[in-house]
C-alpha cells in the first residue's frame, strides 16, 4: 500500500540517521551515495536493464534545516515522494508483482541548504549550488524524467492537490498526452491541476527573471522529456518551514508516479512527437536551446 510506503519514507527521512536506515532498507537493490561538499546525493536503481529508463527525481535544497528548525521542512517533498515510490516497488516485489521497466531514483537528503533571494520567499538550494546539484541529479540514461519539487512559495500554483506541468522537451512546452491526464484524474479523483509556466521558468536560475521554482530545471541538462510534479498549497508557504507536509497530496503524487511507470511499461508516450516535429519544421529549434547547460 502506497500510504504505508509513504509513512515509512517520512519516518526514515525524519530520523536521526536517515542514511543508515536507507542502507538497511535498500540492501537488496543497487544503491549508491555520493557526497559533494556538504550535500549527500542518494541513488537507487530498479529493474534489470535493457529497457528505456525513467528517472524519478526528487528536487530539493534539503530535507531539514537543522541550523534553524527541527524536523522535515516543506522542501523535503521531492525526497519523500521519490523514496515512497521506491519503497512501494520493493513492497510489490515481495508480493510477486514486478514492473518490466527500468527506474532510477535520485534525490538529496542534506540537513541544511542555502537561501537565495526570491519573492515572496527565498529559495532553498543545495549548498553546492543549483547547477552543480543538477549535474549530479539528472540521469543521462533516462528517457523520461519525472521531476518532483515543492512549489508552494508562490502566488500562481494555488491548489489543494499536486499539480503537473506540460512536457518540456528541446526548449518547447508540449501538451501532456490525454492518457497521462487520465492517470492524474483517476489517482486524484478530480480535474487536472496544471502549473502555469512562463518562458522565464525554462531559463537557468541565474537569469534575472521570475522562476516559480526549480521544478523543470532538469530540462537544461537532458535531451529527454521532463514532466514537473509540483507539491503545492492553497497558501503561500516557504520551503524552510516545518509542519506542512500534506499526506494526502504526497500519497497522490507518489501513486501517480507509480501509475506512470506502469504506463511507460506498456509503451505509453507522454507527448505527441508529431507536434514537436511540426513546431521544429515551422519555427526551427527553440532559442532556449542556447541556454542549456548540457550539450549533446
Amino acid at each position: 500500500m502506497m500510504l504505508k510506503s509513504l509513512i515509512d519514507a517520512i519516518e526514515i527521512l525524519e530520523s536521526k540517521d536517515p542514511l543508515n536506515l536507507l542502507r538497511t532498507k535498500l540492501k537488496d537493490v543497487e544503491y549508491e551515495e555520493k557526497k559533494i561538499g556538504e550535500v549527500t546525493f542518494v541513488k537507487a536503481y530498479y529493474g534489470s536493464g535493457g529497457r528505456e529508463r525513467v528517472e524519478i527525481l526528487g528536487r530539493l535544497g534539503a530535507i531539514q534545516m537543522q541550523n534553524t528548525s527541527k524536523g522535515l521542512v516543506s522542501d523535503a517533498d521531492g525526497a519523500i515522494v521519490t523514496l515512497a515510490v521506491l519503497l512501494e516497488l520493493l513492497n510489490l516485489k515481495e508480493k510477486g508483482i514486478t514492473l518490466d521497466v527500468d527506474v532510477s531514483f535520485v534525490t538529496n537528503i542534506s540537513l541544511n541548504a542555502k537561501l537565495i533571494p526570491h519573492q515572496p520567499f527565498n529559495f532553498m538550494v543545495p549548498l553546492i549550488g543549483l547547477d552543480e546539484a543538477l549535474k549530479e541529479e539528472v540521469d543521462p540514461k533516462a528517457g523520461l524524467i519525472l521531476s518532483i519539487d515543492s512549489t508552494k512559495g508562490n502566488r500562481l500554483a494555488k491548489f489543494d492537490d499536486f499539480a503537473l506541468t506540460h512536457v518540456i522537451k528541446d526548449g518547447y512546452i508540449l501538451k501532456l498526452k490525454d492518457e497521462v491526464i487520465d492517470i492524474y484524474n483517476r489517482v486524484t479523483g478530480h480535474e487536472v491541476y496544471i502549473v502555469s509556466l512562463t518562458t522565464g521558468d525554462l531559463t537557468p536560475l541565474d537569469f534575472n527573471v521570475y522562476h516559480i521554482s526549480t521544478l523543470i530545471s532538469p530540462w537544461l541538462y537532458t535531451d529527454s522529456p521532463v514532466i514537473g510534479i509540483a507539491t503545492v498549497s492553497k497558501q503561500m508557504i516557504p520551503g524552510y518551514v516545518t509542519g506542512v507536509q500534506d499526506i494526502e497530496m504526497l500519497e497522490h503524487a507518489s501513486r501517480f508516479c507509480l501509475e506512470m511507470l506502469k504506463y511507460v511499461e506498456g509503451g505509453g508516450k507522454v507527448y505527441d512527437e508529431n507536434e514537436l516535429k511540426e513546431l521544429k519544421e515551422k519555427l526551427g529549434e527553440s532559442n532556449l536551446q542556447r541556454v542549456k547547460r548540457w550539450k549533446t
